[in-house]
Parts: C-alpha cells; structure tokens; sequence
C-alpha cells in the first residue's frame, strides 16, 4: 500500500471541545490512511497575524506534498473566501483572511484557488465551522488525489496582511522590532531574524549589543539557555531563526511583565 503524505492542522480550537478530533474524523472518513499530524492548536484566539507567524516558523520542515490546514477564521461564514493555495513544495488550505501572508513572500509560491466545488463539502455544511465542512474534506480529497484546479477557480487578489518587520534607524543607530508570539515557557519571540541581526552588527562593527524592552535592558546574546543567570532576561537566536527574551528555568513573559507587540530595541554598548 502506497504511504500517504501528511496533512497537518493549525487551529486556535484548543483541545477543551471536540473541534479538531473531529476534523480529524471527516479526513479520516474520506482517507482512513492518512497520517494527520496536529501542528498547534493554541494559537491566541482569534489572532490571525501570530498563526500567520507560527505556520511561517513551522511549515517547511515537512515533507515535500505535505498539504497544511489552516483555520484561524474569525470571518468564518461571512464574505470571506476559502482558499486552496499551492507552492513549489506544499498545498494550503486555509481561510482568505492573510493567513498565507508568509507564503506568499517566499519565491515558492505559484497559485491560489478559491474553493468552490460544493460537491467535496459535507452535506449539510454549517456556516460556523467550516474547518469541519470544507477545509477538512477538501484536504482529504486533495490528497486522494483531486488536482487543485477541480476545487475552485484560481484567483489573483488574495487577502495580504502588512508583515512586521524590524525597523532601522540609521541616525539612532538602533534596531527595532516587536514580540509577535509568547510560547508555552514563556519566551517572547520577536520578528528580528538571524539576517536582520548579523546586518545590523556589521553596521555597528560587531560591538556588543544591548537589548531594551519596556525597562528592562539586556547586555549581549547568549548561545544557549544555561548560559543565562537564572530568574535574569537574556536574550538568544532561537531555533527558529528569530531573536527571543528568555529566563533560564524561568517565564521571560512574567519575569518582564511583557507580551505580544512589546516593542525591542537593539543598540551598541
């Protein structure tokens, strides 16, 4: 038997209700097979830019053909379009609300359908949970082997949020950028990336850099967590490439009384 690709599911469901395990439930009864691999589903509710930012950390790790379920859809039922979205790699579906913002920056992106094909909905399809009525069986049937074009026609005028990024100041000699997400211990992840850090140190001659967010100020850049003092902010290129505010064996988020959208500025000592 032929080992299926995974499909994996974004949420900001929880696991309190039985939203995702029934999502899983509509897939598997279209595609028993299928390996469904549960991405996040504590994204902040209703928080579409931060699932926007997680999906961007996580979705290429994956196998080639992997197809990423999305749903983050404060809009759900109202004008807002379901999408079908391929890229060199990857296929995703997810609402039309700038969730893909990400994906369609990166140079592997290639097409956008709106999803119209009724007949792979549920029937009857709820207004209110279109994860379960469209996202999930269009996923299912995607994989089966569908191709993307009999889901709905392609589009051009896909929804695209203003992406955050760090903002220079030459003339200050700063850096700025902003906490977009709070993990589960507590560490603040800005929107300074691995590039965005080396540029400024090569403009400030590789000098040591002082980290500022709110009143507190950070000297220098560790290289892994034991090194910070514990109960201390200190600050460290996380795994996933972006600057991060950390406390050793502790919660950087309680320690600073910071979250998301703290505003962090970088500057030479």
């Amino acid at each position: 038997m032929k080992a299926h690709k995974p499909i994996t599911l974004l949420t900001d469901f929880g696991h309190y209700d039985p939203y995702v395990g029934i999502m899983k439930g509509v897939i598997l009864g279209i595609l028993p097979q299928v390996p469904i691999i549960d991405l996040c589903h504590r994204c902040s509710a209703y928080d579409i830019a931060e699932a926007a930012f997680l999906l961007h950390l996580s979705y290429r790790y994956f196998p080639a053909e992997t197809i990423h379920v999305i749903v983050v859809d404060p809009g759900v039922g109202g004008p807002r379009r379901p999408l079908l979205v391929t890229t060199e790699r990857y296929y995703f579906i997810a609402p039309d609300n700038g969730i893909l913002s990400y994906i369609y920056e990166t140079g592997d992106f290639r097409r956008a359908f709106e999803i119209t094909a009724s007949h792979y909905f549920l029937n009857p399809s709820s207004s209110t949970f279109h994860g379960r009525d469209i996202f999930a069986p269009v996923a299912a049937y995607l994989r089966k082997g569908i191709p993307p074009e009999a889901f709905g026609p392609e589009i051009h005028d896909v929804v695209k949020l203003p992406l955050s990024r760090p903002q220079w100041s030459r003339k200050e000699g700063t850096l700025k950028g902003t906490v977009l997400h709070v993990d589960s211990f507590g560490n603040l992840i800005t929107n300074i990336s691995h590039h965005d850090l080396e540029e400024f140190r090569s403009t400030i001659s590789r000098r040591k850099i002082a980290i500022k967010l709110g009143g507190s100020e950070i000297q220098g850049i560790k290289t892994f967590f034991a090194q910070g003092e514990e109960g201390r902010l200190e600050a460290i290129m996380g795994s996933c490439g972006y600057l991060e505010i950390f406390v050793n064996r502790g919660n950087a988020s309680l320690v600073s009384g910071m979250g998301k959208g703290t505003e962090v500025i970088l500057s030479p000592l």
